[in-house]
């Protein structure tokens, strides 16, 4: 090959042959490629027995595919402005990578695959009988085949899953930072790109959660947590008893600090309440809710700590002398 425009094409075409997604045509220009010289041929197998022994990179995800494709991409910069020839093994370590979190998400690319994005709190009922609750903005995508031989979906928001027990079957849930398995249970699972953190709650049985190879297992109420940021997966207990609150519509506080009574407000009604100045966000909020609309719990929050509310361009703002 003599550019890299040539080497991405052996690299694209290879990995969609491994990964079961290269077409005719696209198996037909592969064959090309390997009849040109053998040069190619050796790209080839090289990344066929690197993929062949790595257990298709199991625990790897999206962020670590990411991350390794700019790595890829400065490697072949910097190995052209030397007049190096590129080195094989970087690329097929990122293709095995890019493997790994493919099979993963290859058969929801289908064009009958479901893919749902949450207007509001949304309820799905899946064919063995397992219910999914979207909290909104949530994305949650599966293959028509599911149920069949496999129980896979993958997530991007924040969902509560009730799930019908499959010893055979285990469901798995792929997100762009953790992998959840499960056989039987319930559980929450938040996964939101510009937090720092992923977490899964266990209300019901028992979770394995794996990140890069990391496996941690989960029994009821306890709570699993990636910090992205450190790459460390970990449990903990959950003391946050309003981690449904977005679900359930009911809100516990006791002596608990107004901007995290709103932070949680807004993240159950998808609202856009703010508070203005700093003298009130550390003031305590003891009071329970169920059921109650928005406008209604802040009208309790305004009366009990007599502040003002004002509807802006920017939502509700709560202001007040403080506490």
């Amino acid at each position: 090959m003599k550019n890299s425009s040539e080497h991405s094409e052996l690299i694209h075409l290879t990995t969609h042959k491994l990964t079961g997604e290269a077409s005719r045509d696209e198996l037909s220009r592969l064959d090309e490629l390997l009849l040109e010289n053998r040069e190619n041929q050796r790209v080839h197998s090289e990344l066929i027995r690197t993929w062949d022994g790595t257990e298709k990179a199991a625990g790897f995800t999206q962020e670590d595919t990411d991350e390794e494709w700019e790595r890829l991409k400065n490697s072949i910069q910097n190995e052209q402005s030397s007049g190096n020839s590129f080195s094989f093994l970087k690329i097929a370590a990122t293709i095995v990578l890019a493997i790994g979190v493919g099979l993963s998400a290859y058969f929801l690319n289908q064009d009958n695959a479901t893919h749902l994005v949450a207007q509001q709190v949304q309820t799905e009922v899946l064919e063995d009988g397992s219910t999914i609750t979207l909290n909104a903005a949530t994305e949650l995508s599966f293959s028509s085949d599911y149920g069949k031989e496999k129980r896979e979906v993958n997530l991007t928001g924040e969902a509560f899953f009730d799930i019908e027990k499959d010893i055979d079957r285990p469901f798995i849930i792929h997100t762009p930072s953790v992998d959840v398995k499960v056989i039987g249970t319930s559980f929450t699972l938040r996964v939101l790109p510009d937090e720092p953190t992923a977490e899964v709650v266990v209300t019901d049985g028992t979770v394995e959660v794996s990140y890069r190879g990391k496996v941690i297992k989960l029994e009821v109420g306890e709570k699993g947590i990636l910090d992205k940021n450190s790459r460390q997966l970990f449990k903990v207990f959950n003391d946050n008893i309003n981690f449904m609150a977005w679900k359930t519509k009911i809100f516990v506080f006791n002596d608990v600090l107004l901007e995290d009574v709103i932070e949680i407000l807004n993240n159950a009604y998808q609202s856009s309440v703010y508070i203005k100045g700093t003298e009130i966000a550390k003031c305590p909020v003891t009071v329970s809710f169920e059921e109650k609309s928005l406008d209604s719990i802040l009208q309790v929050l305004t009366t009990t700590l007599n502040l003002s509310i004002w509807k802006t361009g920017n939502g509700t703002e709560l202001s007040g002398s403080g506490c």
